[in-house]
């Protein structure tokens, strides 16, 4: 009686966990700057196909790190080249599983109670005035590295150097710049349709900088059907929508 029971329960549990219904999980880990985009992208995903995206948000650089560590990661999507290179590298990206997912400009962004917008960003430490300039942390964040080579590019950065204050991820920066903790911040143009309160003071020239990409991967580790579906997903017409919706350039060609 007890083995019959014991079998009937395992035949419930096979047809749950086998149900259509059921939700599954795919991993992944998005560059900070992307979080509204990939957030609304999940809730997307689940209603169009029951599948659930688990994103992580955090800096490029961290997230990179992790994942060359063993975190659980399907996906990687990063706001640079560099970072993507670091886990082809190592070795970690599934074979025909990278692609250049978007695109994005670099802005100055102020608050919405600061009216001095720059019509000359060589005017910008003279409109710091004595406040700093917040940016993502050069050596680790992208949004950060892009600023530094176009400060360097208009012969800003020595004046400005001294002036910054970093942020561990361009978010967390533009959270120092929300509470007063500067006058100006660097970021992404995407940023400046996340915060009600902040808004562009100048766009930096596309030449001062290298061109800003996210390329997103398949994780080798953890490639599947599922994995690869979702894949896809990010490349499709409601993915194209919403990205473009937040403000990014949507890189991949029609189908």
């Amino acid at each position: 009686m007890r083995s019959r029971i014991f079998g009937c329960l395992c035949a419930i549990a096979l047809v749950l966990t086998s149900s259509p219904g059921r939700s599954e999980s795919i991993d992944i880990l998005a560059a900070a700057s992307t979080t509204e985009a990939v957030t609304a992208l999940a809730a997307a995903l689940n209603r169009d196909h029951g599948l659930s995206l688990r994103p992580t948000f955090a800096a490029s650089s961290a997230l990179a790190k992790h994942i060359a560590a063993g975190a659980p990661a399907h996906l990687f999507l990063s706001a640079d080249v560099a970072w993507m290179a670091y886990l082809e590298e190592r070795g970690l990206i599934a074979r025909h599983g990278r692609i250049n997912l978007l695109g994005n400009r670099l802005v100055v962004l102020r608050r919405d109670d600061d009216t001095n917008d720059l019509d000359n960003l060589h005017d910008l430490p003279s409109a710091l005035a004595a406040e700093h300039l917040i940016m993502g942390d050069p050596e680790h964040v992208p949004a950060g590295r892009y600023g530094r080579q176009a400060l360097r590019h208009l012969n800003l950065w020595s004046q400005l150097a001294k002036r910054a204050v970093y942020g561990a991820s361009v978010r967390n920066a533009l959270a120092l710049l929300v509470r007063g903790q500067g006058r100006f911040a660097i970021a992404y143009a995407s940023d400046g349709r996340v915060y009600d309160n902040l808004r562009q003071a100048a766009a930096f020239p596309k030449g001062s900088h290298a061109p800003i990409t996210y390329p997103l991967a398949l994780m080798r580790k953890n490639d599947g059907p599922l994995a690869r579906k979702v894949f896809r997903y990010l490349q499709g017409d409601v993915a194209k929508t919403i990205f473009e919706q937040y403000g990014f350039t949507f890189l991949p060609k029609p189908r």
